[in-house]
């Protein structure tokens, strides 16, 4: 991911949030956020847990897709 997909990202109110896990070699976690239209508060949508970072990108960019798709 690079700073053009953060920028993205960012334009249509979403935000992905990678990390390690407290446990060496206990994987990643990567939340998706999306900001609330009224307070401009970061809520989170989904989480999951990975192998890898590269793994959680993956996902997060998927799962936008998925939310931004769905049917209401």
């Amino acid at each position: 991911m690079d700073e053009r997909d953060i920028d993205h990202y960012l334009e249509i109110g979403y935000w992905i949030q990678v990390s390690p896990l407290a446990n060496a070699g206990s994987g990643w976690i990567c939340g998706v956020y999306k900001r609330g239209k009224k307070t401009g508060n970061w809520i989170t949508e989904s989480s999951k847990q990975f192998n890898t970072p590269n793994e959680c990108y993956d996902w997060a960019e998927l799962e936008i897709h998925n939310l931004l798709t769905k049917t209401k």
